[in-house]
């Protein structure tokens, strides 16, 4: 990440995307006033940063890969892309481990291929990544991993 923007444009644009990606209002309290910017040389999004905290970078489909700064940010904010897992496995999904079916308790709503928060009863984060099925298919799963994390 080689430059940093400040420019009020940048900022809304990554507000705009994160509302697109988790719901709208999302980007303002995701990425308050003050965040950085950060850009590659040829200006394409790199990150988002705030009080020197990592928040996001955006992968090749310009779309937000959350930081653990980020996760607990947008968990804290609420979104409609989440599962709940079942407590017996809180340990497991915080350690990294992906989230299977079986042990799903609760979704948002959400499509396969994107971010999503895994939480547990209380609403608390355990991990994030991508979700490889939609929220309507996995209730119907029980084998398979549903959220392979990032963390």
């Amino acid at each position: 990440m080689s430059g940093t923007s400040e420019a009020p444009l940048d900022l809304e644009q990554v507000r705009t995307i994160a509302d697109y990606q988790f719901g709208p209002g999302t980007g303002a309290g995701l990425f308050p006033d003050g965040s950085e910017v950060l850009k590659s040389r040829k200006g394409t999004l790199r990150g988002v940063r705030f009080n020197g905290e990592l928040l996001c970078t955006f992968g090749r489909d310009s779309l937000i890969n959350l930081t653990r700064a980020g996760a607990l940010r947008l968990a804290r904010l609420g979104t409609e892309k989440y599962v709940v897992a079942s407590d017996e496995v809180g340990d497991f999904i915080r350690r990294g481990r992906s989230l299977f079916a079986k042990h799903v308790r609760r979704v948002g709503r959400f499509y396969a291929g994107e971010e999503v928060l895994i939480l547990d009863s209380k609403g608390e984060l355990l991990g994030w990544g991508r979700a490889a099925w939609s929220s309507e298919e996995v209730l119907n799963l029980s084998a398979v991993p549903v959220v392979k994390q990032r963390n």
